[in-house]
Formats: structure tokens, sequence, C-alpha cells
């Protein structure tokens, strides 16, 4: 990591309007809400199907439905007014291509795109699945040897990811922007937490406009925050995923979400941006499978043990005391344990002070899941946090590892765990094993399906 420069300057850009309107008289109107995009989550053929025989069931009359999509309530409630606003507009969102078929002609074929998901803050096409990232993005290239674009050659989830990729010779003479992507406007609310995530992966090679160095930076609102450099751990040839905290300002109603590229070819995917709040008030959450994992309305559907009666545990408000501020710390609650006083190991169970135990959610069959989290320890030598999986051990974090970033930081973990053939469901658990006195947390647990060829863990 590395403070990020901002090396040009703002450049104008107009918002890409999505849905339908109508005049005065004409059918209601339908803009691209979030109702509209959770009833009409495009390229799901059968989710689509399933929207359009609801839509059979409801008119413009009021009529009662009694078999809501349970993707969409969230989203749009349980009264019929906002799903017949958008099932008057269909599955229309799309992208349009056009390829020359002669001097003369061409031919314009129109295929389903993705769109924002629930309580994603309206950032559409943050996954790169549709062959075009603009619109919605607007894509700036100020190195004429760079290219942006789609592939399904290497992809973090989903089907597709977004390269960057030299043509040539960089025209880049030191440290510059090759190019950037900017969001459109996204509405926040003032004085707010919000997180934003992102896979990166850098090949290996040193073919660009900064050598081996060259990193991908993230600015929203013009402020400078996430770098990730091509050298930083795991090193290349391999994806890393990224979770990183952002605040709006008091003044502040809308954010620009921009990523630049400084420096070598890379690849991007998953990017989502929503409140903090989202990934405990919503399901599914903004990413992944897993509800409440920002415990920011306390244990929610998870659970906990406390088998050491010496130790405490529970949902806390942050900072917690000492903590090291800012890095890897998420809204304004988490998960502690504290053990004021050396344990008896006799009072423990198996070592274990106290555990943290998820909801179970569902899981497909050799399917590879990424589990990521964030940790943090108050002192060296006082134990480690492990976490199982359906009662099977698969990870510990000790205070002293490389990446926790020491005493009093929050320390991102990422893990990745395969589904067991005939096993359909998943439970995390995470267990504090204390051998000496201390707090330890646990924060900003996300589980996402990802692309088996994507990670060698």
């Amino acid at each position: 990591m590395r403070a990020f420069l901002q090396l040009s300057l703002f450049l104008a850009q107009g918002l890409v309007v999505f849905g339908t309107t109508t005049t005065a008289g004409g059918p209601p109107k339908c803009n691209a809400d979030n109702c509209y995009r959770a009833l009409f989550p495009c390229p799901s053929p059968s989710a689509v199907s399933v929207a359009s025989a609801f839509c059979a069931t409801i008119t413009a009359s009021g009529t009662t439905a009694t078999n809501y999509p349970t993707r969409a309530t969230n989203a749009c409630g349980l009264t019929p007014d906002r799903y017949i606003s958008a099932c008057k507009c269909g599955p229309t969102c799309s992208y349009t291509t056009t390829t020359a078929t002669s001097t003369t002609t061409s031919t314009t074929t129109t295929t389903a795109c993705p769109s924002a998901t629930p309580s994603n803050g309206g950032l559409i096409n943050g996954d790169f699945e549709c062959p075009s990232i603009s619109p919605p993005w607007t894509v700036q290239i100020l190195d004429p040897a760079f290219t942006l674009s789609t592939t399904t050659s290497n992809f973090f989830t989903g089907l597709r990811s977004l390269r960057a990729a030299l043509t040539g010779p960089s025209t880049c003479s030191g440290v510059c922007t090759n190019a950037r992507i900017i969001s459109p406007l996204l509405p926040i609310t003032p004085n707010t937490d919000y997180k934003l995530t992102l896979a990166t992966f850098f090949p290996n090679n040193t073919n660009g406009g900064t050598g081996s160095t060259g990193f991908i930076g993230v600015l929203i609102n013009g402020r400078a925050g996430l770098t990730i450099d091509a050298n930083d751990n795991p090193g290349r040839e391999k994806w890393r995923f990224t979770q990183s905290p952002w605040r709006s300002l008091a003044d502040e109603t809308t954010a620009e979400i921009r990523i630049e590229w400084i420096g070598p070819p890379s690849f991007l995917d998953t990017v989502t941006f929503a409140p903090v709040s989202a990934y405990s008030t919503t399901t599914p959450p903004p990413l992944g499978i897993l509800p409440g994992g920002e415990f920011e309305n306390g244990l929610g559907s998870w659970t906990q043990q406390v088998p050491d009666p010496g130790a405490t545990a529970g949902v806390v408000s942050l900072p917690l005391p000492g903590q090291v501020s800012p890095n890897y710390r998420f809204g304004s609650k988490a998960w502690r344990v504290v053990s004021p006083l050396k344990p008896n190991p006799a009072n423990q169970e198996f070592l274990v002070s106290a555990r943290l135990i998820s909801p179970t959610v569902a899981v497909v069959p050799g399917r590879k899941y990424l589990i990521s989290f964030s940790t943090y320890f108050d002192a060296f030598g006082i134990g480690f946090v492990g976490l199982m999986v359906n009662n099977q051990p698969i990870y510990t974090r000790d205070p002293a590892d490389l990446g926790q970033g020491g005493i009093g930081w929050w320390g991102p973990n990422t893990v990745y765990w395969t589904a067991p053939e005939n096993v359909s469901s998943a439970q995390l658990k995470f267990e504090a094993v204390m051998s000496e006195a201390g707090t330890m947390g646990v924060d900003a647990v996300i589980v996402k399906e990802v692309n088996p060829a994507a990670v060698t863990a």
C-alpha cells in the first residue's frame, strides 16, 4: 500500500439515466430503482421467467398478489404499487452491440445484462458481466497504449472481469495514470459508513508504465484512499479480495467512484459499494450470501457461546480501546471477546473462551466460496481466532501473523472453502482460543461464491 497520488484533473462527465418514463395519462412511470432491479435481475432467464409469471397476477387495479418474489420483497415491500410500476416496464435491462456485416450495413444484437443489486447504492455492472462497461461507467484512456475491456479468460466471480492491458510500449514516463473508470453519481446518506469491495489480479510480468511496481488506486468523491500494489500480498498470479471502509461527509448526498490504473496490466472484478448497515439489514446482503456479518444490529441471526465464565463476549461499539484507526474498521459495531485475567483452562472448552456462530446458508456442492473477515487483537501471545466451517477447522489467525497489522489493528483475512459433495449448507464458527488476558474481535464477515480457477488456496 502507498499514499495514492491524484495525478490528473477532474474531467466532467454526464449521468447515465436508466429506466422508462411516460407522459401524463400513460402507463405508470418505471425507473430503474432497486425494486425494478430486484424483480428483473438480468441476465437470469429463470428469474425473469418467475418475475413475468408474477406480473401476470398483479394488475394496475391493485389486485393483491400472494406470490411476491422473495428476492424482491426487501426492495419493493409487500404492497402492489411498486411492483405494478416495475411490471409495466418488463425486463428491459440490456446492452446493444453493433457488428459490421458489410461496408454499408450492420446487425444489432440485444442481450440481457446484469443490473444493480438491492442495497448496492445503485452501482450498476460492478461485476463487469456486460461485454461493454460504458455505460454506465465512464472510461478515460490517458495512455494510447492502454486498453480496458471485459474478458472471460480470467475472472473472480460471475463469468467476466475487466482487463487492463498494454498493446505496445507505454507512453508514460515515470509514475502516471494510464486509464480510469468513473461511476455515475450514486445516492448516499451524509455522515454514513460505507463499504467498497473489489477483487484484483496482476499477471506475472513487468510490462507497464512503472515497471514491476505500479498499482490500482480508488478515489471516492475525490478523496484518495485504497491502493492495491502489484507486489502486495498475496503477490502476482493470484486474485486478491479487498474490503475498504469509507465515510460520507456531512454535506455529501452523492458519491462518485474512480478507479485508476497506474502501471502494469491487471484484472478487476466484483466492485460493490453499499452502506455498512445494509450487510446487517438486508437479505441477501449487498455482496455474498451471509446475513448480519457486520453486526450493526447486534448478533441478529448469529449466536454466541461463552464457555469460560471469566470471559465476556458480545457485540460492542467501535472503536475498541487501543484500536488503531483507520484500517479495516467497518461501521460502528463488532463482535468482541475479553478475558480480563489469564484464563483457567479448566474453565475453558478445549481452550476456547467464546464462540461466534453464523446462521446456516445454502451452498452448492463442489463450488468454491470466499470467506472474508477482519480480526482484532490487543496483545501478542494471547492466543488466536480459529475458523471452522460445518465444525471442521480450516483457518487460524494469530496477532503475530503476517498481514494482521500488529496490535490494535483490524487485519483482513481471506479464506477459501470448497463445499464437499453432498453438502448443501454451511455454518461458520469463530472461536476465541485464549491463553492470556486480552481482547479479540471479529467483524466484516462475507461469504461469496467464486470462480474455482481464480484461486489456488
